[in-house]
């Protein structure tokens, strides 16, 4: 007999298909699917007395299972969604285990939208929500809509940051594929010096590939491309200033995606020993969200090569350590490896190889020297409170 499903008795059987599935059941279980005693059937902590209850309850279970390995209720819109699915009959529970599993998903719901609203009295009601059920359900669907607009208006952003970061990148596309400053085509070898830009300071050629991009924005300090990912953006710098790119897009307009920006402190034209450069970890994916990746050492063994050229000349790095971190507290005296730019000292050097050694998640045995050029990608991650990955790269090229 197959589960769920009653194989139907020949015509003219003297036995009802109510009684063949009572044999069946006593047949398989030596338990009646009748009301027993109290615990007779038991489904993680639950009791039920009928064998039909029981198997309700496993049906549940084996539902439940499903959605928790295939959703992510943490997500605000995958736990409204699944939620009106079981509103609207779409997905059915039949047991108690099922209808606790509702209105867990039913507290997530209201935390989320509490947390888009971001209104203290919203979450005052969300936290009674036993005792307010009506006045709830009218804050989930007001917070739903609310949700859905912000996360259009997100996505739309989203939608117009890439693409106007495709369009630049389609227009410098020799950034990505160009030649080494050794070795310029017969066609840029012709341009005059009347046509090549200056850096005012230290008289050095710009790269001509980025003659638009600092027409575009003047804070233009290269391009970074990382193999085997969608990075593959223009790198800026604010001077004196590592919060501005944080909640700003190239082109200067407010965005939450921020930039891709290189520490304040860092220089290309005097570059110090380890340049470090900033993203935000966006679940998009844009920015740094896809540093992630090289937690998996497959990823990683495949995927080592970054470039990042700068508005002078075309450099070449091998990633060399993944390592996972966290931000010190202020009066901490732990070693910040956001704060190892150019080491003063053997004794700061020692100490950045010995802190990257044991943050490294591929293990200790570093392949650099304080003669290397270091290269530091730093995004934010989520592994613990204030969490941060930082991928260490050493020049080849």
């Amino acid at each position: 007999m197959t589960e769920g499903k009653a194989e139907k008795p020949e015509k003219g059987s003297a036995i009802s298909l109510e009684e063949e599935i009572e044999k069946s059941v006593l047949e398989k279980t030596g338990r009646s699917n009748k009301t027993g005693r109290d615990g007779l059937y038991t489904v993680g902590g639950y009791s039920f007395q009928t064998y039909y209850e029981y198997k309700n309850a496993l049906m549940d279970v084996k539902k439940i299972d499903v959605i928790r390995n295939g959703l992510d209720l943490s997500d605000p819109e995958v736990a409204l969604r699944l939620y009106n699915m079981i509103r609207d009959g779409r997905v059915i529970f039949r047991s108690e285990i099922g209808e606790e599993f509702t209105r867990h998903v039913s507290d997530i719901v209201a935390e989320r939208s509490a947390d888009l609203l971001e209104d203290k009295a919203v979450v005052d009601e969300a936290d009674s929500r036993a005792k307010w059920q009506r006045v709830l359900a009218l804050i989930v669907l007001a917070a739903a809509c609310i949700a859905f607009f912000i996360f259009a208006f997100s996505q739309i952003k989203d939608a117009i940051t890439a693409r106007n970061l495709s369009r630049i990148r389609n227009k410098t596309s020799d950034i990505k594929t160009g030649t080494t400053a050794k070795n310029i085509s017969s066609d840029e070898s012709k341009i005059t010096d009347s046509t090549v830009i200056y850096n005012e300071d230290t008289k050095k050629k710009v790269l001509p590939e980025f003659d638009d991009l600092i027409k575009k924005n003047p804070e233009t300090v290269g391009w970074l491309k990382i193999e085997g990912t969608d990075i593959d953006f223009p790198v800026v710098q604010k001077d004196n200033d590592n919060q501005y790119y944080l909640s700003h897009s190239f082109d200067g307009n407010e965005d939450k995606n921020g930039s891709i920006f290189m520490d304040s402190r860092c220089s290309i034209t005097k570059p110090t020993l380890n340049t470090i450069i900033y993203g935000h970890n966006m679940k998009s994916g844009m920015m740094f969200g896809k540093l992630s990746a090289f937690l998996k050492k497959d990823y990683y063994e495949k995927n080592r090569t970054v470039e990042f050229n700068t508005l002078y000349e075309k450099r070449k790095y091998e990633i060399i350590a993944v390592c996972l971190s966290e931000v010190a507290h202020e009066n901490d005296s732990s070693f910040r490896y956001y704060d190892f730019i150019q080491p003063g000292t053997q004794g700061e050097w020692d100490q950045f190889h010995k802190y990257v050694a044991e943050k490294n998640i591929y293990g200790a045995d570093i392949d650099m020297t304080n003669q290397d050029q270091l290269l530091t990608l730093s995004t934010c991650n989520d592994y613990m409170k204030d969490g941060r990955l930082f991928i260490l790269a050493k020049r080849v090229e």
